[in-house]
């Protein structure tokens, strides 16, 4: 337990806030978060999250509901257009979803009981006090006599909050207001192509598909374009099988300007989205028109996934990282896809957010100074940023935009390892 506990404040109440308010009430500090959601229970993004080894370090140590979260894979397998696969690369994994961790780290953190943990864990003497607030909107952030002040605006009972940190954490998402507050200039340039999503039920799926995709990842490939399939956890978090959930991210290019780009970001009550159309908004004749281009270049196991979503909805890819990941000399910390946003393809931004926080645990614990604390962030952020593209480019564009994306993850990788080379 902390000799002198802060009183820590965190913006951002999904997994990277909750991870870090877990870690941070369990060395006795009090933890405030503040999220924008005016609901604590979420409804699920429908989105497949792999538990990378930081993530399952961190469920290790601080998860005290102790009952499996994931499911174990093992590897990623390449299909061709028969669904016979052409190459297999063995790398065990854990596939878990974004709904199964955010009740699990709510559970965790203030006891919330859901259908996903009906008993959470009891609270023991050493933690500090842990505060959920659904509904608070962002406006400022300032420093005051030593101390950050957030002031937000309460969009449940109307009129303005401001909270007092000694240590805020800045964990709310790829579209940060903390972020947008703190460095205006930095932006997410649209990658050229998006990523439509989706989840089937396995006991709508048929036998023989359900035997190809079982406990593998899966790629198929088509002419700059290619799916990702898994295995996530089902309703409630449900690891038996026949009760989960298959999942695919398909990527597919579109011109930021063409008329069809605008038409596809359109939803149903005419309002035109810029990063992601959410679940249910998507235009029936949209996704109609999208299964259709699939049904002719891909194998009938993944068409047959594709036919019998009932709930897709689209991401546009981007990425961004911030020059700097501390603020306030080191009072405010900027963490998780707040800091640096990948894209997809390397499936680690869950990971990034348990990483983030094992760092930030030693940093309160003064293991480690604000310094070195950000030396290690930046430079997992910029190589694995860059990474992240260097797939995406590969996939989607090939030729000179790989290549001038490969060279520059070079230079990082050979900048980032000379300070260690000349020792």
């Amino acid at each position: 337990m902390a000799d002198t506990p802060k009183n820590i404040v965190i913006i951002g109440g999904s997994l990277a806030g909750l991870m870090h308010g877990v870690m941070a009430k369990r060395l006795g500090h009090n933890v405030h978060i503040l999220e924008q959601s005016p609901q604590s229970h979420r409804a699920g993004h429908g989105a497949g999250i792999t538990a990378g080894p930081q993530a399952l370090e961190f469920f290790a140590e601080y998860d005290l509901y102790k009952e499996p979260f994931s499911i174990d894979c093992q590897g990623v397998q390449f299909i061709d257009r028969s669904s016979r696969v052409m190459r297999f690369w063995k790398r065990p994994m854990q596939m878990t979803s974004w709904s199964t961790l955010y009740y699990r780290l709510r559970a965790n953190f203030d006891g919330l009981e859901s259908e996903y943990c009906p008993e959470p864990p009891t609270v023991t003497e050493k933690e500090g006090r842990a505060t959920y607030a659904p509904g608070k909107r962002v406006v400022d952030i300032s420093e005051t006599d030593g101390s950050v002040i957030v002031e937000c605006e309460d969009l449940i009972n109307g009129g303005r909050e401001s909270f007092r940190g000694d240590l805020v954490i800045a964990a709310d998402g790829s579209n940060s207001t903390s972020r947008r507050i703190l460095l205006p200039e930095v932006r997410r340039p649209y990658a050229g192509y998006v990523a439509w999503r989706g989840t089937v039920p396995e006991s709508e799926i048929s036998e023989e598909t359900r035997k190809i995709f079982d406990s593998r990842v899966t790629m198929h490939g088509m002419h700059r374009s290619y799916i990702v399939i898994y295995i996530i956890p089902g309703e409630q978090g449900s690891l038996q099988p026949g009760e989960r959930l298959l999942n695919f991210v398909w990527y597919y290019n579109f011109d930021q300007k063409s008329d069809e780009f605008a038409d596809i970001m359109t939803d149903k009550d005419g309002n035109r989205h810029l990063n992601t159309l959410p679940i249910g908004k998507l235009r029936e004749e949209v996704w109609e028109k999208q299964k259709a281009r699939g049904k002719l270049v891909m194998p009938p196991s993944v068409a047959e996934l594709i036919d019998k979503t009932r709930q897709p909805f689209i991401s546009s890819i981007s990425d961004s990282i911030a020059p700097r990941a501390s603020y306030f000399n080191g009072k405010l910390l900027l963490v998780g896809d707040a800091f640096a946003l990948f894209r997809p393809h390397v499936a680690l931004s869950a990971n990034q957010a348990a990483m983030h926080c094992l760092l930030s645990k030693r940093l309160l614990e003064g293991e480690i100074s604000v310094a070195e604390w950000e030396d290690h962030v930046t430079h997992y952020g910029n190589k694995t940023r860059l990474l992240s593209n260097v797939i995406g480019n590969y996939a989607q564009f090939g030729g000179w935009t790989f290549v001038a994306t490969l060279f520059r993850y070079l230079l990082v990788l050979i900048s980032q390892a000379l300070p260690s080379l000349r020792k």
